[in-house]
């Protein structure tokens, strides 16, 4: 799936921990795994953003959440981390 730029929500510097803790442990740790390995991949003038399609998207595309490296604002890189469709 193609991420746009407007579901870009925040830029971040720290593993998912807060937005997370709802869900079962396995899949926390999943979705940690899969930041970290992101993050590790991204360069020194990259940035790491968490995404998020908007509802109004939901029936069509179905809800997902993740992660993106954008590089000179495009994004780059991208891992889904939560999917619902």
């Amino acid at each position: 799936m193609k991420i746009l730029s407007e579901w870009l929500t925040q830029r971040t510097e720290n593993a998912p921990t807060a937005e997370h803790r709802k869900l079962a442990p396995m899949a926390a740790l999943r979705i940690r795994m899969a930041w970290q390995k992101l993050k590790a991949q991204a360069g020194e003038e990259d940035e790491v953003w968490p995404f998020a399609n908007p509802s109004n998207t939901w029936k069509k595309l179905g809800k997902h959440t993740g992660y993106a490296i954008v590089r000179k604002g495009k994004i780059v890189q991208s891992v889904t981390v939560t999917s619902s469709e």
